[in-house]
């Protein structure tokens, strides 16, 4: 079953059953930051006939509708996927991501509206905070390595 929409330009958007099942998967783990492996095994788990190259193409056009952020695992040898929540404003906020466990933080900080204001009157450069985000090590982490 495909539905069809048409958005702003005239452009057709088409949603199937299998993309609205993986976008559904994102709402029901809202903090979760999973690769396409994870939603693959997931849909095995439910019975659920999504194959790997459907389950990519769902993800391409949920990061390309702005539903889902992509990151880069720390490897760099996969790709993470976590759904933007509109209520916390995950495109007009930065991003922390923890190297050590993968939990990502809304970073809602006049300090960092400070910099990004000061990078665009002093660099003539429009920060996209939609798609950017800081490494280093959570203070849970930071403190089991500590002990």
């Amino acid at each position: 079953m495909t539905m069809e929409q048409t958005e702003p330009g005239g452009k057709k958007n088409y949603h199937t059953r299998q993309q609205e099942a993986v976008a559904d998967f994102f709402r029901l783990n809202p903090d979760e930051c999973v690769t396409a492996d994870d939603i693959y095994l997931y849909f095995m788990k439910e019975n659920s006939k999504i194959g790997k190259a459907t389950i990519y193409r769902c993800l391409d056009k949920l990061v390309e509708n702005g539903e889902i952020k992509k990151y880069l695992s720390d490897s760099g040898d996969c790709a993470m996927y976590q759904l933007i929540d509109a209520a916390n404003g995950c495109n007009r906020h930065f991003h922390l991501k923890c190297t050590s466990c993968g939990k990502i933080i809304h970073l809602n900080c006049g300090f960092m509206e400070d910099f990004e204001q000061h990078i665009r009157q002093h660099h003539g450069f429009r920060v996209d905070n939609a798609r950017t985000v800081i490494y280093g090590t959570c203070e849970e982490c930071a403190y089991s390595m500590r002990n």
